[in-house]
């Protein structure tokens, strides 16, 4: 059996390709052949620097955001850096070939395409047709773990989502909010399952993760923010004497260009972490480090991504753990130990929930 895999392309997020990775081990565990697969036009960066649309000329002109400003400083040259580490990483452990002009071309060729996990279904960041993948017969679409995680549709993309569930031979989603929202309009009830990447176990990550080049042994604290960083953490080196290791920082380059198996380790290692990611907060669970997860602090769009926080944090009894706009993003005594022991029986349950759907998923399409 072949099964092709789609989710959001880039190499610029370590959620999203760790999650490609641990989908793809997972479903090769089920006894299934796994390809993912590129289907949008190359983006990274490396290679499409040059290739610059009407509306990065504009922010270039407009300086929009400081883009002029940090083009100028060197930060494309940065990105550039940390993308091809995360290409690098993606070569190793996760082949991704690049799809065909005509998806429509690959039906033949496998037995079902799985959609999923991450926003492949957030209409800001993807694209619907190929990511409802209707491009392939109603009876070969399963969707995985997939995430709408914006509240509101518009109304004219709300045809589309319709056309989308409608067609899914096997829906599940990765919050809660994400199953109302296909119940809603589609009628279908669908079962809430976990991200890819909670289905690896710890000894599973530390395999494909490696000691950062700047760490020297120190203790340290860890932030990871891809909105804003809330003024609270400004704080944490006084208040605590650690040193704080923002990985996004632009002003540190040895931070900035952090790799994916990098990125794995440090979040083990962190006294703690501080992070608006849900990925971030993903393997501060597996590993068992103490955490604070922030409310994501930007634009509209980004501060209205909550709900896949709420559902994970629910799962496992940590609603403690969350900063919001509310509380200052702070929470009481946050670098003290967290109760883990209710962590390992809801993972093991809900592991098991999640590989039924897709064991149930993959054998009804067989007969």
């Amino acid at each position: 059996m072949k099964i092709c895999t789609l989710t959001l392309d880039g190499y610029f997020n370590y959620g999203n390709v760790l999650q490609r990775y641990a989908l793809s081990r997972v479903l090769q565990q089920l006894g299934v052949e796994v390809n993912s697969f590129w289907h949008t036009p190359d983006n990274f960066l490396p290679q499409t620097y040059w290739r610059w649309s009407g509306k990065k000329l504009i922010k270039f002109l407009l300086n929009w955001r400081g883009f002029r400003d940090s083009f100028f400083r060197g930060e494309h040259g940065m990105e550039m850096v940390r993308q091809g580490k995360i290409k690098e990483w993606c070569d190793r452990y996760l082949e991704i070939r690049k799809a065909p002009d005509d998806l429509r071309s690959l039906v033949d060729e496998y037995d079902y395409f799985v959609t999923g996990s991450d926003q492949v279904w957030n209409y800001h960041f993807s694209n619907l047709e190929h990511c409802f993948l209707l491009f392939a017969p109603s009876e070969k679409r399963i969707a995985y773990a997939a995430s709408i995680s914006c509240p509101d549709i518009p109304a004219d993309k709300i045809p589309i989502y319709k056309e989308g569930f409608a067609g899914m031979a096997h829906i599940s989603m990765r919050e809660q909010q994400g199953a109302d929202t296909v119940k809603e309009l589609s009628g279908r009830d669908v079962p809430v399952v976990l991200d890819p990447t909670l289905l690896l176990d710890a000894d599973d990550w530390r395999k494909v993760s490696r000691q950062p080049a700047w760490y020297h042994g120190e203790d340290y604290i860890l932030t990871y923010f891809l909105g804003d960083r809330p003024e609270i953490v400004e704080t944490l080196e006084q208040e605590t004497g650690l040193p704080v290791i923002n990985l996004l920082d632009k002003e540190v380059y040895e931070h900035y260009v952090t790799g994916p198996d990098e990125f794995l380790w440090a979040i083990e290692h962190a006294k703690f972490v501080y992070t608006d990611s849900f990925h971030g907060t993903v393997f501060s669970i597996l590993f068992r480090t103490p955490f604070v997860v922030c409310n994501r602090v930007g634009d509209d769009v980004s501060e209205k991504m909550g709900s896949r926080i709420d559902t994970l944090l629910g799962c496992f009894g940590l609603e403690e753990r969350r900063g919001t706009k509310s509380n200052g993003y702070a929470i009481e005594n946050p670098i003290e130990a967290i109760d883990w022991s209710n962590v390992d029986t809801v993972l093991t349950r809900e592991r098991q929930h999640s590989i039924d759907y897709l064991t149930e998923a993959i054998a009804s399409l067989r007969k």
